[in-house]
């Protein structure tokens, strides 16, 4: 069986940009300079058939204007990686974002691809309209992150490894791994607390940010950065972890994705 895999073949220029599929962030990155990467985005796409692609350029971060020769240029590129090796299979059409104007803090691309995955993933497409809830959302997700930070910090790796169950199977799925692979993913993270690292308290000034139509919310710092993340003091150095929460309904508690 095939194998489809899609990746951004993209460069950017002076701009802080996101990469959003179907309305879910998949990449960001402050690029003070130039830069040319290639941006997996599978774990984006729940199912076969049409797929939105948005890009945000902003100002650099710590910046209010966009830089005048500020962009983004990006094309899809299909895989099939069943065998191990990335065998080319189509380019979509190049993109590129407009000219940065004066007074204009933003640039937003839109997009359209057909992705031909075999998999369709259970994920946030089942959630609520997190901007109607009835509740104190901010409160209710400042809970849920002193719970992972208290089980990180408690060396309490089989809660961290619960909360994360569903949105690490749905990569395992999008992205192809091997349960080996799998498993690696957590314990990059895991391991770090035995090296130095520590969960940190979430700053006070995060914001929510939501996304997949309002299905999906995460907090982010003001920075830009997720809320979540681990610092080792000694050596200056911050390992961030991206994850977000999605209300099913009829469900009391929160998913991760």
């Amino acid at each position: 069986m095939r194998q489809i895999y899609y990746e951004l073949d993209c460069s950017a220029l002076m701009c802080y940009f996101e990469v959003r599929i179907n309305d879910v962030c998949v990449f960001s990155l402050n690029v003070d300079g130039q830069a040319s990467m290639d941006i997996p985005i599978n774990s984006g796409i729940l199912e076969k058939g049409e797929q939105d692609i948005e890009i945000r350029v902003l100002a650099l971060s710590g910046g209010t204007e966009l830089h005048k020769e500020a962009y983004v240029r990006y094309k899809v590129i299909e895989y099939d990686v069943s065998s191990g090796d990335f065998q080319y299979i189509q380019q979509f059409e190049n993109f590129q974002t407009a000219p940065a104007q004066e007074s204009i803090p933003f640039i937003i691309h839109k997009s359209v691809f057909i992705a031909n995955v075999d998999y369709k993933l259970d994920a946030w497409q089942n959630g609520v309209d997190l901007k109607e809830v009835k509740f104190d959302l901010k409160k209710a997700l400042l809970l849920q992150y002193e719970e992972i930070i208290n089980a990180l910090n408690d060396k309490n790796i089989r809660f961290f490894i619960q909360k994360l169950d569903k949105k690490e199977k749905n990569n395992a799925i999008a992205m192809y791994l091997s349960q080996e692979e799998s498993k690696k993913r957590i314990s990059q993270i895991t391991d770090e607390l035995e090296n130095g690292f520590k969960a940190m308290p979430v700053d006070k000034n995060v914001y929510i940010e939501y996304s997949a139509n309002n299905r999906l919310v995460t907090l982010k710092r003001l920075n830009r950065m997720p809320a979540l993340y681990l610092e080792n003091s000694e050596i200056e150095e911050e390992i961030v972890i991206d994850i977000r929460f999605c209300g099913i309904k009829g469900n009391a508690d929160f998913e991760i994705f």
